[in-house]
């Protein structure tokens, strides 16, 4: 629900930034800042971030923020 309020305030800076071409540098660093934190929950969902657990946790390397990975199991 946040990604998607914050996708349509992006959506809504962008139009904003071509229809009144005023004040385009605080408009881009604006668009620039939401475009980062859509980006960073994303990754955060993902499990792409130090110390977070998602889908591709898996592929990521192991970092110090992270738990120690399991030992492995003797055949």
């Amino acid at each position: 629900m946040l990604i998607l309020v914050l996708s349509l305030v992006l959506l809504a800076t962008l139009v904003l930034m071509v229809v009144r071409r005023r004040y385009i540098g605080r408009l881009t660093s604006f668009a620039t800042l939401l475009a980062s934190i859509i980006l960073m929950i994303w990754l955060q969902d993902s499990g792409l971030l130090p110390g977070t657990r998602g889908p591709l946790s898996d592929r990521r390397p192991q970092t110090s923020l992270d738990r120690p990975a399991p030992a492995p199991t003797l055949p």
